[in-house]
């Protein structure tokens, strides 16, 4: 079982994933847009 630093970490790394990718990047039009986006 994990701990309460361990979902911290998670739950940084998921923002900053947001922030580079999601955000940064332009408006997505569909889920598979952001899937090959994660893959670049």
């Amino acid at each position: 079982m994990g701990t309460n630093s361990d979902n911290a970490l998670a739950e940084t790394i998921n923002g900053l994933y947001k922030t580079e990718v999601i955000r940064r990047r332009g408006l997505w039009r569909t889920l598979e847009a952001v899937e090959f986006a994660t893959l670049d």
